[in-house]
């Protein structure tokens, strides 16, 4: 029920597939830059697994191939963790073209194996920045959003 300790913002849902969670942030549109700070305190621990960062979006991609379509996207992201101190945590800058693509049906998700995993410790509160910038080519969707995923993702 570490859920219900969260603090912070977002909204965290227990995630649907297995033991997990997920911290969803607000939608903002795919074709203007973005940038926000979300508080993050409590985030709930899992003895298995680390949470990870994720670009999300809806696309149905019909019989488009996903290589092909990556390819022309220009779009980048980038985040920073810092403490509750303000000291920094970790940080990476990620192209959506050459990052990981998963997803299934309609619900896709942008994240990089290593640089995308997030540490947090049980009684530090922390501030995540993220921005993005769309580029000449955004994903193909019209809302975007980021999202704090242990467990339970697709």
């Amino acid at each position: 029920m570490q859920v219900l300790r969260y603090s912070g913002d977002g909204v965290i849902h227990a995630a649907p597939i297995m033991p997990g969670y997920q911290i969803t942030f607000p939608k903002f549109g795919a074709s203007q830059p973005y940038s926000a700070s979300y508080r993050l305190s409590r985030v709930p621990q899992r003895k298995y697994g680390e949470p990870v960062i994720y670009l999300r979006f809806y696309w149905s991609r019909g019989f488009a191939s996903i290589d092909q379509v990556k390819k022309q996207v220009t779009a980048k992201f980038r985040f920073t963790l810092l403490d509750e101190e303000g000291r920094l945590i970790q940080s990476a800058d990620l192209p959506v073209s050459t990052s990981i693509w998963t997803g299934g049906g309609e619900l896709w998700g942008v994240y990089q194996l290593h640089e995308s995993i997030l540490h947090f410790q049980r009684r530090v509160s922390y501030v995540l920045n993220v921005s993005y910038v769309p580029g000449a080519v955004p994903p193909p969707t019209k809302e975007l959003y980021f999202s704090v995923e242990n467990g339970g993702t697709l």
